[in-house]
């Protein structure tokens, strides 16, 4: 078993090992600092907010699938393209600005199927993306939920979603941890852990 706990590697020059080990810096788009954490029993006492450990790699939620997939479909050439000689043709239909020959709806028709089938394609991807980050998010975790005065840690379960940062995690060999982690302690030979990244 390895203890870990949950945060960030910070970026620090190779020869600085006193600033690697006792800084963490912030995530991408906040302002670089330390992030300092106080623990008490063996639990984080957080000075602020942080972001949840949730994975979320779907893009499309019920009521933005139809905006956001006709505004990424209207952004490929080929799909502006017909809609634009649709457009022409039904004005040379309708209007007697020139002499329409072919009927409009013969290429806004078949410009509509290619679209559905793309929007059906995208909704079936999103929705697999979806299924696979709950399957991540609602998978159990051992935290240390307080530390006793004799040092007798007492373990909790935990689902990763709700994982936050400076959370100790007891994993077991070969277990997933999606989570940025530290390691702490580990009961292999010679007290080493190996990891392997996807």
């Amino acid at each position: 078993q390895a203890i870990l706990a949950e945060a960030s590697w910070p970026s620090a020059p190779p020869h600085d090992h006193r600033r690697r080990s006792s800084k963490v810096v912030g995530m991408a788009g906040e302002a670089e600092g330390e992030r300092k954490l106080r623990f008490k029993a063996g639990v984080v006492q957080p000075s602020r907010q942080y972001p949840s450990n949730a994975v979320k790699t779907s893009k499309y939620t019920p009521l933005t699938f139809v905006p956001m997939n006709l505004w990424e479909q209207l952004h490929k050439f080929g799909n502006v393209y017909f809609l634009v000689i649709s457009v022409i043709m039904y004005l040379g239909e309708a209007t007697p600005l020139f002499v329409g020959t072919i009927k409009a709806f013969s290429t806004l028709g078949l410009l509509m199927m290619m679209m559905s089938i793309t929007a059906a394609m995208a909704l079936f991807d999103d929705i697999r993306r979806k299924n696979a980050d709950e399957e991540i998010n609602s998978s159990k975790s051992k935290v240390i939920s307080k530390v006793s005065r004799d040092r007798r840690a007492e373990e909790k379960e935990k689902k990763w979603s709700q994982v936050s940062v400076g959370d100790i995690i007891v994993v077991g060999k070969d277990e997933e941890f999606p989570a940025d982690v530290v390691p702490l302690y580990c009961s292999g030979d010679g007290g080493n852990c190996y990891v392997s990244t996807a």
